[in-house]
């Protein structure tokens, strides 16, 4: 029924709660407007499909409504004790925020007058601090002048009394210090009045300066006087001369002419008196124009005949082709340098080959060299290029003194290795003044190799000259050993290459292929000699061996000289290795060679003609000869060669060719037309003549 609280709880159901029933305010105007708009409504529309009377829900709203009314102000009823404490509350707050107000106001105009007076403060500092800047200004100003402008008892008195040492330098930066600034201030009277006195502060710091370094450097003229010491002293007052530089020039000058002008003389003189001294060590007996490769060294008997003999060894005398232990200096090369006098005042006679006393020389001259570069850069206060040429007026008397003296020395020497050694010196040195960034003595070392190469190859030539000129069809008694002359030739390749290991000088290198291709044609020419072909092998093979195992224990590195000559060996222990087995198995060796190429030719091999007879007689003749020949090959090979392993290794190669040769024979017999349906006679199984070699290789091993 549309009356009953189904109808009302369905009304709730609805949702219609939120549709204005009972308003009084109404547009009669815009009612169909509102009805229409009311009924596309969802809920008035789902309302009125399930049939709902719109009146009676209206009015069960409004009781709901003023139910709920009075229940609400029963509610506020009940709390007004509540409300009226907290209006009594919300009053009191207000009270405290009012009183809190007028504080903070009074706080605020408080705050307002501090900083009035804050920012005149402010101002008042800025003030000051303008002031105080001027016046900084001002007495700094006024202080540098009256510091430029005067000047102190204390450095009058030094000037004029003080020692010269360190200290007087710290005046004269004072003393130039003020002329500068005096120099740059417009003239006054208060300028013309300091000048005055600086110029005769000036003149007598100039005046004493200049005796005190003309007083060293004259100190260094007197007999045993301490060069090097003097110049520690004068470079100590390197800002004396800097002074004296500037404010005296014609005084600066005066001093550097009388430096180079006496120092010039004292190292020359040294180095005369040095050199003079030093020579009287060097040995009595040196190299000559006969000391050459292909000279005769028979001493007293058949050179041919002592193909080991040497030159008969004087005391204090090292040889000619060998270097011993002269290299040792090399690694001396910072060592003292020799003092004549000392060995002499010692008793002794100890006598050096000429690189000992050339190191020492050298030595001395750069350690003199290098401390000079440096003084003039220093205490003259001049650049490299300026240094280098002042160096030259210093040291050029001395250069030129040694420069002669060797050049008179070497071009009369003939001493190759003790001028190699020599260049390896200068290199050293050089490579050190270079690393110290010391160009001072590279002109000079320059001279030195040019000097010193052209001679090298002069007495090359020499010596390659010697070598052809011997006449081996004068040489009595030649045996099949190494020649005296091709061991000359080894000791002295040794002794060149182990100084030019890394192959450092071209010079040494073209001088050892220049020898190397003459001793290769003398070997040949001697070897001729012999009357037999078997003779001329063993002389070449032990020559080459002999020359290679000197030339290996000089260097560790591979040289053009061990490759030629390793091939020269090789080649002809292969032709010896021939030559030994022509005698025992000639025939055999001839029958493969030349069966060999007619198989090759041939187009049909079965078409070759055998001649068995003839291949029977040399199988025979084999399996007959081929022990008592390996064990008369063995005797013989190890009695013809002076160098035991040299000897087992040849062995092993004529034992190996022979193998060679019988293993081809057989492969001949096994083709075509040799083949047959029975076996030849007297063939020897090859693993039986392969276990027989092995045991000599065994034994020799």
């Amino acid at each position: 029924m549309p009356g009953s609280d189904g109808d009302g709880e369905l009304g709730l159901q609805l949702g219609l709660s939120g549709l204005d029933l009972t308003g009084t305010e109404h547009s009669f105007e815009d009612v169909d407007g509102h009805i229409q708009a009311n009924l596309e409504d969802e809920i008035v529309k789902e309302a009125l499909d399930k049939g709902l009377d719109l009146r009676v829900y209206s009015r069960q709203i409004e009781s709901q409504l003023h139910e709920i009314e009075r229940a609400s102000v029963a509610d506020y009823v009940q709390e007004s004790p509540h409300m009226a404490a907290l209006h009594s509350k919300i009053q009191s707050c207000d009270g405290v925020l009012e009183r809190m107000e007028q504080m903070l106001g009074q706080f605020q105009s408080d705050l307002g007058n501090i900083s009035g007076e804050i920012q005149s403060l402010q101002d008042q500092s800025l003030t000051m601090n303008i002031k105080l800047k001027n016046r900084k200004m001002v007495s700094a100003s006024l202080s540098d002048y009256v510091g430029g402008m005067s000047i102190s008892e204390s450095l009058a008195d030094t000037i004029h009394n003080g020692v010269i040492d360190e200290m007087y330098g710290d005046a004269l930066e004072q003393l130039d210090k003020k002329l500068a600034y005096v120099a740059g201030k417009d003239q006054s009277a208060s300028t013309d009045e300091v000048s005055a006195e600086l110029e005769v502060l000036t003149s007598k710091a100039s005046t004493r300066v200049r005796e005190f370094v003309l007083g060293k450097i004259y100190a260094v003229r007197k007999p045993m006087s301490n060069l090097q010491m003097q110049q520690n002293t004068l470079l100590k007052m390197s800002e004396a001369f800097r002074f004296l530089a500037k404010h005296s020039k014609q005084a600066a000058i005066e001093l550097r002419n009388e430096y180079v002008d006496t120092f010039s003389k004292v190292h020359s003189t040294y180095f005369k008196a040095y050199l003079g001294r030093l020579m009287k060590l060097q040995h009595e007996e040196i190299a000559d124009k006969d000391d050459m490769m292909g000279a005769d060294d028979s001493g007293g008997r058949k050179a041919a005949t002592w193909s080991f003999s040497s030159k008969p060894t004087m005391k204090s005398r090292t040889t000619v082709f060998t270097i011993g232990n002269r290299s040792s200096v090399l690694s001396e090369l910072e060592a003292p340098i020799l003092v004549p006098h000392a060995v002499k005042d010692a008793g002794k006679e100890t006598r050096h080959p000429y690189e000992r006393l050339f190191r020492s020389l050298q030595f001395a001259l750069l350690d003199t060299s290098s401390r000079e570069f440096l003084f003039s850069i220093e205490f003259f206060k001049i650049k490299e290029a300026a240094a280098l040429k002042f160096f030259r007026e210093v040291m050029g008397r001395t250069l030129a003194l040694i420069l002669k003296h060797e050049e008179t020395r070497i071009a009369t020497t003939f001493d190759s290795i003790g001028l190699v050694l020599c260049s390896r010196i200068i290199y050293e040195y050089q490579t050190s003044m270079t690393e110290k960034n010391l160009p001072c003595l590279n002109d000079f070392y320059s001279k030195l190799l040019d000097l010193i190469w052209p001679r090298f190859n002069v007495i090359i030539e020499m010596n390659r000259a010697s070598i052809e000129a011997v006449n081996q069809t004068t040489l009595n008694a030649v045996d099949t050993r190494p020649h005296y002359i091709v061991r000359r030739y080894a000791e002295f390749s040794g002794s060149l290459l182990a100084l030019n290991e890394g192959g450092r000088f071209e010079q040494v290198t073209s001088a050892l292929r220049s020898l190397r291709d003459e001793v290769a044609n003398f070997i040949m020419r001697i070897a001729s000699v012999f009357p037999n072909r078997r003779e001329q092998l063993i002389f070449q093979v032990n020559n080459y061996d002999m020359l290679l195992s000197v030339v290996n224990a000089s260097t560790t590195t591979k040289s053009e000289e061990e490759s030629q000559f390793q091939a020269m060996l090789r080649k002809s222990i292969g032709e010896f290795a021939e030559e030994c087995l022509s005698a025992p198995f000639g025939g055999l060796m001839a029958f493969v060679r030349s069966t060999e190429q007619k198989l090759q030719r041939a187009k049909d091999p079965s078409e070759i003609p055998v001649d068995e007879r003839h291949v029977e007689s040399l199988t025979y003749a084999f399996a007959k000869e081929w022990k008592p020949a390996i064990s008369a090959m063995q005797g013989d090979i190890m009695k013809s060669f002076t160098n035991f392993m040299n000897g087992t290794e040849i062995l092993q190669n004529v034992l190996s060719l022979m193998v060679s040769f019988y293993s081809r024979f057989r492969d001949i017999l096994k083709s075509p037309p040799f083949k047959r349906s029975n076996p030849w006679p007297d063939l020897i199984d090859e693993h039986i003549i392969r276990v027989e070699v092995k045991k000599y290789k065994t034994v020799l091993g």
